[in-house]
């Protein structure tokens, strides 16, 4: 195991705080166009299921709906392999700036897409291309602009940097479920499933466009600078950390078992939600998108909190709170919107599980990185969160629609939750209890 004898672990202290900010902004509002071009597909999964899939009955033709969006996922994957080897040869902002080139590409397709009526199974083709795009874009850009933001923060803030990632995300979702709730509200349910649905997509593909511009401006990140100046030199040195630190593999499967409540937070609390409330249980549909986009905002707001507040007690204590939260309270508010189908009951569960999600969210993203170690780590960091948020982010949909339909229960999704939150408890045996103030290895 080697070391790049400089100071990797910690940001460029020549860097204004104003270049700070600004990286800082530019890669969240990145992420933030990022995750609502992935998850606005989640948001219109019922009319994208009148549009592509109108002969079957509802239930089937939303779980075809969802096996599309699951393919999206499996090509996080495969970009994670594809440019999680550039994060480590070629810096983390070019695969950056790629990304988004390739999210813009995916949003248009599916805008653009004819629907059944008009030319068969090529329309779905043609939306099942733009999701493999998008989850090549996302497998991808998490990766590298995670490692970014954590590499810039350096010790005693990584958390809270690394943050702001997921918080860009949550408002990315945040930003889809208003627009959904304000097309919804103002042109009607029949007017979305027959075109409007369209609208987030263009609109989508022009906002990622605007970032990769804007995102032309930022510097690398100086802690790659160095390594990379250090490498070509051939400045290599024993790293004494690495006698104390867990073998890569074993972390691989760790990080599995961490990402599982993560995931779910986003893709089954927030992006499902709307579709298992209205869909499934029958509450309306504005109701269900506004109760949603009330979630996602007070979430988006919590999570910078909680990686503050793990970058000062560790990263064990948040896990275990967002897991012991989600275990005991799921089933409960799961059930209270199936027995009432009230609009109340829906932003009841989002603010409540917003207190437990926010956590978790807040020091995911530090935590794949102080974990790994090694001339691989962007590859590593990459490709284990496009896995991780593939296996559960991607299936959790599908997995909540298909126990439903195979029990005929609404409330059996709410057990997935459970399970994954814990597999996740159980994930923090093995989290070192000082990672928050270990240095970055490399």
């Amino acid at each position: 195991m080697t070391r790049v004898p400089t100071n990797a672990g910690v940001a460029d202290p020549s860097a204004p705080p104003a270049a700070r900010r600004r990286t800082l902004a530019l890669t969240a509002v990145g992420n933030v166009f990022e995750w609502y071009d992935f998850t606005v597909y989640g948001f219109f999964a019922p009319a994208i299921a009148a549009t592509f899939f109108p002969k079957q009955d509802s239930l089937a033709a939303l779980l075809s709906t969802f096996v599309v969006f699951v393919i999206g996922f499996l090509a996080r994957p495969v970009g994670g392999l594809i440019f999680g080897r550039l994060v480590d040869r070629r810096g983390r902002k070019s695969i950056m700036l790629f990304s988004m080139l390739l999210m813009a590409g995916g949003a248009l397709l599916i805008a653009v897409a004819p629907g059944y009526a008009t030319a068969g199974v090529l329309g779905t083709i043609i939306v099942v291309l733009g999701r493999m795009c998008q989850g090549l874009s996302a497998g991808g850009e998490q990766g590298s602009a995670g490692m970014f933001l954590v590499e810039w923060a350096g010790p005693g803030r990584r958390a809270f940097f690394g943050s702001f990632l997921n918080s860009a995300a949550t408002t990315g979702v945040l930003l889809g479920a208003l627009l959904g709730a304000l097309l919804t509200s103002t042109l009607g349910t029949a007017t979305v499933n027959a075109w409007a649905w369209r609208i987030p997509f263009f609109l989508g593909a022009v906002l990622a466009l605007v970032v990769f511009f804007l995102r032309r401006e930022v510097e690398e990140s100086p802690v790659y600078r160095e390594i990379r100046a250090a490498h070509e030199s051939g400045q290599t040195v024993e790293d004494p950390a690495a006698v104390r630190r867990m073998p890569n593999g074993a972390i691989f499967f760790v990080l599995l078992a961490f990402t599982a409540l993560w995931t779910t937070t986003t893709f089954i609390t927030l992006t499902y939600m709307p579709t298992f409330a209205f869909a499934i249980v029958g509450v309306n549909a504005s109701g269900s998108l506004w109760a949603t986009a009330l979630g996602a905002g007070l979430t988006a707001a919590l999570i910078p909190l909680g990686g503050y507040v793990s970058d000062r007690v560790g990263r064990r204590p948040v896990i275990l709170f967002s897991a012991i939260g989600y275990l005991v309270l799921t089933v409960p508010l799961f059930a209270l919107i199936t027995t009432t189908k009230e609009f109340w009951a829906v932003l009841l569960l989002e603010f409540v599980l917003a207190f437990f999600s926010a956590p978790i969210l807040g020091v995911g993203i530090a935590v794949f990185v102080e974990m790994y170690h090694g001339r691989n780590h962007g590859f590593l960091v990459t490709v284990t969160l496009a896995v991780g948020v593939t296996l559960f982010g991607g299936f959790g949909p599908y997995i909540c629609t298909w126990l439903i339909s195979l029990t005929g229960q609404p409330l059996s999704a709410s057990y997935w939750v459970v399970a994954v939150a814990l597999l996740t408890l159980i994930s923090t045996i093995f989290i070192p209890k000082d990672l928050h103030t270990r240095p970055l290895s490399r």
